[in-house]
């Protein structure tokens, strides 16, 4: 991690040198002197990196004294350039510069490996959504089910599935979950995750929100016993089956017990823990189920499918290397955790018995040793990263447990922070995207969702990886995690992150942490109080996250924070941006969605380095955006004069959000939108939108997102299809009125991945998919669209159609027949369908059901 550490520093030190050489004057050779000294340690700790001797306790002292002053010199150097800023003028910063070059001199000498770090974990490993190779739990998964489907046990009882972290509960119980034979014989199911730190009422809502359907709103205004007697109500009559995944507790159970109704009915709930009291606890009658370990073949195979991926094993394993590759997998003990690490691992190295063998030389685990068998091969899998990206994965500890994690914030947090190097012909989102694709690929993050594109949407942190991010952290002084438990919140640490906070967790900061570089809070206590954000003495921070916080205003000394990269205050309470924010003069990100925030000081668009901007009700244009070279997302502005001007001299726009365009403007819109050749994403609102928008963007190669709100002006109906962007891979339509059958048109956009018609989109009564169209569509959503009747799907149509929406089309009288041919199909959502549509798709006596007998998971609400 030190080596890391010093990659960036050095950066930042060769940054600053070019930045600011006028105003170094008799300090420049002290720096280059610093930068230099760093740039050899930089080397040897590469070269330690790959020592396997890590027991020298010398070294590991010396690696940590190289970390702290890599430390000093960049809070000297960032603490010189507030003072730049202050005076503009200097005649030398000789005191602190020594102070940096004496702390390097004097670094002991020894060193040839580093000393082995001691890492525990307790965590459990989540489901792997975006794997479809689950090996084993076959004869589990019929065990489970036959206790589920038992017809002599009719009374509601909790079966629980026991065992280690990472031993494969949570797979087993998705296993299980998503048999279409265990479904069909539930009126009602939900999956549900608790964790350690859970909320009784957060529960609640969840399996009301999954089997009810009722609104959020509505469930807010609900105590925590409103919400139990309501969902006992519900399912009095009703047999259910309901995963709770994680429980740590047996007095999770207790509390939400009693609305849970036992009406004799069959009812299950599963349990998934680690502790095998909690399952006795839930139901004494019920002996938990213990989970195996995977046995030799078991193992063998899932390691082959995660070291081959998306090839034919038998054709693809060297001989040669099965020998060692069978005692590799014999000291994972079985665990589907450490097998699908270290398969990954494997992945990424060259498949010859010199390779492998230093892997198996340096795995020290013992089988029999419960959670540290998963954290050895963890550690193992962090210590092979590139030194780049080891920062990158270490920061993944911040957010919370089981949290769903953006991978478009993680990566304008990562570029402000100074983690993404620059590479030629690459923006730094482009080079950071790629950064977490590579994470992905070795199996250390999840994906949950992927864009249209095909790139990274959301993902997940495995919990023991996250653990193992948190204590690695913790110990190289780059971040904190606190929490409620915690009675202090004094950081050594460069970066905080902050569960459960409030305003004396941030007082507390401001006065204890005079170089904390990241501040990043998450569920801020609920309080009808402000919270005040104190920043005095917190000069050097580069990124303030503080998404939902109730802050009113910014303080007066944000204009002193001038090293800020980010500044998050999404769904906060602020309401107004002083124009000393001008002052922020490497700002990169500014996030005011969902605020109240409706216009901005002039000062805001001087910033030269501000690179991504969003808004939600920004009423007043922009009046010098032109300045902003570098701007490639800006979302969340109206429309105005500024369009026609210096709108196309933003080049570098990549993500475009515009709202209230009308005819009065509609032609300049189309004009400057050809300059902007960048565009991968597109979203306008307005009433109505200009007929000529959707050719103006038809040369846009790049154009993969367009989101169109509002009725075509003068057009009953689309442009041809030549007239689109031909790599369009997901559209939305909402209100745009159209009296002429879209799909016509739609089904021949040869890219064309996601659909979305919303709210009016569509005005006609009848649609027709035909053979041949949509090539490429696999998933399909169809909204509010009232005036519906018939919908016909030709066979051919939507050949790899994946996920089928239908909601409140109030008049459609049956699902399309020709969806007996779309054999690809695997969810069908029906919303708010009327009841003579919904009789049409009752399980056993249902007209359609012979057209969707194929598809796996049917959702009814």
């Amino acid at each position: 991690m030190a080596q890391a550490i010093v990659s960036v520093v050095v950066r930042k030190l060769g940054d600053f040198l070019v930045q600011e050489a006028q105003f170094l004057y008799r300090v420049r050779d002290q720096v280059e002197w610093i930068e230099g000294e760093l740039r050899q340690i930089q080397c040897f700790l590469e070269d330690a990196d790959r020592k396997e001797n890590r027991s020298d306790e010398g070294v590991k002292n010396w690696v940590r004294d190289v970390r702290d002053v890599a430390y000093q010199a960049e809070d000297i150097i960032e603490t010189f350039m507030l003072k730049i800023e202050r005076r503009r003028r200097r005649r030398g910063f000789m005191g602190p510069v020594n102070r940096a070059r004496y702390g390097i001199a004097n670094i002991g000498e020894s060193g040839s490996s580093y000393a082995e770090e001691s890492v525990q974990a307790r965590r459990r490993i989540l489901p792997h959504d975006d794997d479809s190779h689950v090996v084993g739990f076959e004869d589990d998964r019929k065990a489970i089910a036959e206790q589920l489907l038992d017809p002599k046990n009719t009374r509601r009882c909790v079966i629980s599935i026991v065992g280690m972290g990472g031993q494969g509960k949570t797979t087993l119980a998705k296993k299980v979950y998503n048999t279409s034979e265990i479904k069909r014989n539930f009126a009602k199911y939900a999956w549900i995750s608790v964790s350690q730190d859970y909320n009784v009422k957060d529960i609640l809502k969840n399996v009301m929100r999954k089997v009810i359907g009722i609104l959020e709103e509505t469930m807010d205004r609900m105590h925590e016993d409103d919400l139990k007697e309501k969902l006992h109500e519900f399912l009095k009559d009703k047999r259910y089956l309901i995963v709770m995944d994680d429980i740590w507790s047996p007095e999770m159970w207790k509390k939400i017990a009693s609305a849970f109704p036992d009406a004799k009915n069959g009812s299950r709930i599963i349990f998934t823990s680690r502790f095998i009291d909690v399952a006795k606890s839930a139901d004494p009658d019920t002996p938990p189920y213990k989970l195996r370990f995977l046995d030799g073949q078991e193992s063998w195979d899932l390691f082959l499918r995660k070291v081959f991926p998306n090839q034919d094993v038998k054709t693809s394993f060297p001989d040669n290397l099965e020998k060692l590759g069978r005692k590799l997998v014999k000291r994972c003990g079985g665990l589907p955790l450490a097998l699908v690490v270290l398969g990954g691992m494997l992945s990424k190295k060259e498949k010859n018995p010199i390779e492998w063998s230093k892997v198996k030389k340096s795995l020290k685990w013992e089988a029999d040793k419960d959670g540290k068998q998963c954290l050895d091969i963890l550690a193992l899998s962090y210590e092979g990263l590139p030194y780049d990206l080891k920062s990158c994965f270490l920061y993944l500890g911040c957010f919370p447990k089981d949290s769903e994690i953006s991978a478009t914030k993680l990566i304008r947090l990562w570029t402000a922070e100074g983690f993404i190097p620059a590479r030629e012909r690459e923006t730094s989102d482009e080079t950071a995207a790629d950064y977490l694709e590579e994470l992905v690929q070795r199996c250390m993050v999840q994906v949950v969702k992927r864009r249209s594109d095909g790139g990274v949407k959301t993902f997940r942190v495995h919990d023991l990886l996250r653990e193992l991010c948190i204590l690695e952290a913790k110990e190289a002084r780059f971040l904190d995690v606190y929490s409620t438990e915690d009675q202090t919140t004094t950081s050594a640490s460069r970066r905080v992150a902050l569960f459960h906070y409030g305003a004396d967790v941030l007082e507390s900061l401001n006065s204890s942490s005079k170089f904390l570089r990241t501040l990043l809070g998450f569920n801020v206590y609920e309080s009808y109080d402000p919270v005040m954000l104190r920043l005095h003495n917190l000069k050097l921070l580069r990124v303030i996250d503080l998404e939902g916080a109730p802050l009113r205003k910014l303080p007066k000394e944000i204009k002193s924070i001038i090293h800020l990269r980010y500044l998050g205050l999404r769904n906060s309470g602020v309401s107004k941006i002083p124009p000393s924010i001008g002052d922020l003069c490497y700002l990169q990100t500014f996030d005011v969605r969902w605020t109240r925030v409706k216009s901005l000081p002039d000062a805001f668009w001087t910033i030269r380095t501000l690179r991504h901007a969003y808004f939600t009700w920004a009423s007043a244009s922009p009046q010098r955006i032109s300045a902003v070279k570098n701007l490639q997302t800006l979302k969340g502005v109206r429309c105005g004069l500024w369009i026609e001007e210096q709108l196309p001299q933003l080049t570098n726009l990549r993500n475009l959000g515009i709202l209230g365009v009308s005819d009065s403007n509609g032609t300049m819109l189309s004009k400057s939108l050809k300059n902007l050749s960048s565009l991968v994403s597109f979203k306008l609102t307005g009433n109505p939108i200009p007929t000529d928008i959707i050719p103006a963007l038809s040369g846009h190669e790049h154009l993969h997102v367009l989101y169109l709100s509002g009725r075509l002006s003068k057009r009953q109906q689309l442009p041809n299809s030549n007239e689109f962007p031909q790599n369009l891979t997901k559209l939305t339509l909402q209100i745009s009125a159209l009296e002429v059958d879209p799909m016509e048109t739609l089904e021949k956009l040869q890219n064309l991945r996601v659909l979305r018609l919303l709210h009016g989109a569509y005005a006609g009564r009848e649609m027709v998919c035909s053979a041949g169209g949509f090539l490429q569509l696999q998933q399909l959503q169809l909204k509010c669209l009232r005036p519906l009747e018939n919908w016909r799907v030709e066979e051919g149509a939507m050949p790899v159609l994946i996920h089928l929406s239908i909601a409140r089309c109030e008049e459609l009288k049956m699902l399309p027949q020709g969806l007996r041919y779309v054999t690809t199909l695997k969810k069908l959502e029906l919303v708010g369908m009327p009841a003579a549509f919904r009789d049409r798709v009752r399980e056993n006596d249902g007209q359609d059901l012979a057209a969707i007998s194929h598809v796996p998971y049917i959702i009814i609400v």
